[in-house]
């Protein structure tokens, strides 16, 4: 399974509750729709997630941690994924199929719907949600996608693959 962010702002206590997260699922890896806002004191972090470059991202070169695209495209458990922040690109710039996660980030709203068979994914915020939900991110995994709270885990909707 991959655990999905966005919007971490470089918030010390978002990272935290992003850590307590990989501590609780124990992903293959991060995902993060963008507005990481690297702090030099994580850089390890940062560096090892694999992302894209939100409107807020811009002090990776001088802490030598690569400057992550616009966007990305890849497969994971049989699906094409799409992931970029939202911010300059969205869903309707790309053809997307049934079967593809299209993953964005940007509003700080989480937001997990299907439609025409594509599963649309913003995971929230860690650190500045804006919505009720509180500090909420998502899993994908070979079963589906699912949004849950960083506080206690639970599932807040979910999304299984047929």
């Amino acid at each position: 399974m991959h655990l999905i962010v966005s919007d971490i702002h470089g918030s010390a206590d978002g990272i935290d509750l992003v850590l307590g997260a990989v501590s609780h699922f124990s992903p293959e890896g991060i995902l993060s729709a963008g507005d990481q806002c690297p702090d030099p004191m994580h850089s390890t972090f940062f560096s090892s997630l694999i992302s894209v470059r939100g409107n807020c991202d811009r002090f990776y070169e001088y802490m030598g941690i690569p400057f992550p695209p616009l966007e990305r495209e890849m497969t994971l458990y049989g699906h094409r994924i799409v992931m970029t922040h939202g911010d300059r690109l969205c869903s309707d710039d790309y053809t997307l199929l049934r079967g593809d996660v299209f993953i964005s980030g940007h509003t700080h709203v989480a937001d997990l719907h299907q439609e025409d068979g594509v599963v649309f994914c913003n995971p929230g915020s860690p650190s500045r949600p804006r919505s009720s939900e509180g500090p909420t991110a998502a899993l994908l995994s070979e079963e589906g996608v699912f949004l849950f709270s960083l506080l206690d885990f639970s599932t807040i909707s979910a999304i299984r693959f047929s």
